[in-house]
């Protein structure tokens, strides 16, 4: 029978290796100061979308999670799809963004500036990059998409498109409303919605690790 064990130097030699820095993209302040939905005047319920542009840089150009915070009007138990885009000219404009990754949860808690985290496979982006939101929404009635209003606005779009057609993900230009917040929304403000990134690991640093494992290697017969 073989036996395999990692000796005591080799755990040390991976622990000693240096920590990942992590970066949190965000133009919030944490704190929801209003809540938009689809008003009354919608012709038909929709599914809402928000979402925020950012742009990457050293020591967060690996995308772990997604995480949003909603207004109290909404329902808990509504599933909501958050999407990470790549955007490759850069330009702040997420309308010809491309889908990278996508996850579907239903929020851990609605109202109180509360995140839920949407854990996604790691992403690599590289520059600008757009995070989404968007959940089947009652005109008139709920209110998922939290904002900050002294958060950064030129930055925070807003999208709607009706139900029966479902949010167009492949073209977000081509849905019933893609603008940014600052030309459609009376109050406009910075979404809750936000990226964690993290910087990815050299490949010296996960040669030592390696090596390091297969050093401490043993065979016992």
């Amino acid at each position: 029978m073989l036996i395999r064990f990692v000796s005591i130097s080799a755990v040390a030699a991976l622990a000693c290796a240096p920590a990942l820095a992590s970066t949190t993209f965000s133009y919030d302040n944490g704190t929801t100061t209003v809540a938009v939905g689809p008003p009354s005047s919608f012709p038909v319920n929709p599914i809402t979308g928000w979402g925020n542009y950012f742009m990457s840089h050293a020591g967060g150009t690996l995308i772990t999670s997604l995480s949003c915070a909603f207004g109290p009007n909404f329902n808990a138990t509504t599933p909501v799809t958050l999407y990470l885009f790549a955007d490759s000219d850069n330009d702040y404009n997420p309308l010809n963004a491309t889908l990278l990754s996508q996850v579907t949860a239903v929020p851990t808690q609605v109202g109180g500036s509360v995140f839920t985290t949407f854990d996604i496979p790691d992403t690599v982006v590289n520059g600008g990059f757009f995070v989404m939101a968007t959940a089947f929404t009652v005109k008139g009635v709920d209110k998922p998409a939290a904002a900050d209003l002294t958060g950064r606005v030129d930055r925070s779009w807003y999208f709607y498109n009706p139900a029966t057609s479902g949010m167009n993900v492949a073209n977000l230009g081509a849905n019933a409303l893609a603008k940014r917040v600052d030309t459609v929304l009376p109050l406009p403000g910075a979404w809750l919605l936000r990226a964690e990134g993290t910087e990815i690991p050299a490949p010296g640093v996960l040669a030592m690790g390696a090596l390091a494992g297969l050093a401490g290697l043993r065979r016992r017969r």
